[in-house]
């Protein structure tokens, strides 16, 4: 790729691809912005880098704007250079919390099957991503593993809303499996992104969720990483259930992909516990990165002065419209879930039994190959059918793309769809 503008990539061959998932599910705002780049310069030429214990004011705008866009009583922050390291970090403060109010016995962090929280030891530790754990399954922590809320392949073979939501239900029991004396967190993404392919729970999940955490005073912590910023339509996704977590972990949109960066939002009254007792929290040399606090700070302006929220939840709804009316009965098409401009597709062998292809076929591959000779990038996920494997794209454009644009997605979509689908039946 030798450019980019906007929602759309320019190869060093000339070609030019839509973006159609932003990347990494990162850039919200678009990418070529010159206000963007001249403030950039400005704050390089102002101050450059500061040692983290310093307050810089671009650290002191963004901090009074974040303020204003997490759930009330979410108001201290700690940032880091990404999201891996902001899931290590609300994950080491969860441990810390529970430390200084005298029960270090509580190590131990909850997380779902299908997941992923991260590439460090620890976020990889609370990752189910069979595929992405693999090759370091005997350096992890052995930390339990609940199914996530996912009607279309539901474990325990029950239908919403005839259900005892026997998943939320499965967080209950595996806290009385383990101990609540010995479990420090539960942690998992509102939807789940790259590990399933989208995958939305039901209403009364989060708040369950989070009743049973505050019961057995177990920290929750929602992985807004992928999620955040007004991806889904809401600024954060756990808006949906009217849910506000004890911690909140950040990245990707929070800066638009313009430069790294993560963060955790933690409640106040925890981190003033932690103060109290004088524990130490150490910072990552590039916490709080003035250059990185200015382009979030901006990013998030921009966001609110172009109301990008509210614009990916009215665009979102008509590209969930139109993905429907393209490929809703396409014979590939297992089900189409999302919300705001976070959408995904799960892709089958056959509709009526739910039966993924063959892991050897590698579906997603296959069809982001064929969208993308057509002219649009897509986001592959894969895992979600368990041992049998399973395979999804997804589809999440930057804020800035236009009705003509989310049209073409949903053509383009269509005719990879015939053109993997003829492929796939030709290699099964």
């Amino acid at each position: 790729m030798a450019r980019a503008e906007g929602a759309w990539l320019y190869t060093s061959e000339g070609r030019k691809l839509l973006d159609a998932c932003s990347g990494a599910i990162v850039v919200n705002v678009g990418q070529g912005r010159r206000e963007l780049a001249d403030l950039a310069r400005d704050q390089i030429m102002e101050l450059d880098y500061l040692l983290p214990v310093w307050v810089s004011p671009a650290r002191q705008r963004l901090v009074q704007r974040l303020v204003q866009w997490t759930p009330s009583g979410l108001d201290r922050f700690f940032f880091t250079s990404g999201g891996s390291e902001a899931v290590e970090s609300a994950i080491k403060f969860a441990l810390l919390y529970h430390r200084v109010r005298g029960r270090a016995a509580r190590t131990r962090v909850i997380s779902r099957e299908l997941s992923y929280h991260g590439n460090t030891l620890g976020a990889l530790s609370a990752s189910g991503n069979r595929t992405r754990r693999a090759d370091f399954e005997h350096v992890l922590f052995d930390w339990p593993k609940i199914p996530p809320s996912y009607c279309y392949r539901c474990p325990w073979a029950r239908r919403y809303p005839g259900c005892d939501l026997e998943c939320a239900q499965a967080l209950e029991e595996a806290i009385a499996q383990h101990g609540a004396d010995r479990i420090a967190a539960f942690i998992a993404e509102p939807m789940v992104g790259a590990s399933g392919g989208v995958i939305a729970p039901v209403s009364e999940y989060w708040p369950r969720i989070a009743k049973i955490c505050r019961r057995h005073d177990i920290v929750l912590i929602a992985d807004e990483v992928m999620t955040g910023f007004g991806r889904t339509g809401k600024r954060f996704a756990v808006e949906h259930w009217g849910v506000t977590p004890d911690i909140l972990v950040g990245g990707k949109g929070l800066t638009g992909g313009y430069v790294p960066m993560g963060m955790i939002a933690v409640n106040n009254r925890m981190v003033q516990e932690c103060e109290e007792a004088g524990a130490d929290f150490m910072f990552f040399t590039y916490s709080a990165h003035p250059l990185a606090c200015a382009i979030a700070d901006r990013v998030l302006e921009i966001i609110e002065r172009e109301k990008m929220v509210e614009h990916a939840a009215e665009l979102g709804a008509r590209l969930g419209a139109c993905l429907e009316d393209a490929i809703g009965q396409h014979p590939m098409t297992g089900e189409i879930r999302g919300a705001g401009l976070f959408w995904g597709i799960e892709l089958v062998a056959d509709r009526g039994r739910r039966t993924p292809f063959p892991a050897n076929l590698h579906a997603a591959r296959t069809l982001l190959r064929h969208a993308m000779e057509l002219g649009v990038v897509l986001y592959p996920a894969s895992g979600m059918a368990g041992e049998r494997g399973g395979d999804a794209i997804m589809i999440a454009p930057p804020f800035v793309i236009s009705d003509a644009e989310v049209e073409l997605i949903a053509t383009t979509l269509r005719r990879a769809f015939d053109s993997t689908w003829q492929n796939l039946q030709h290699h099964a």
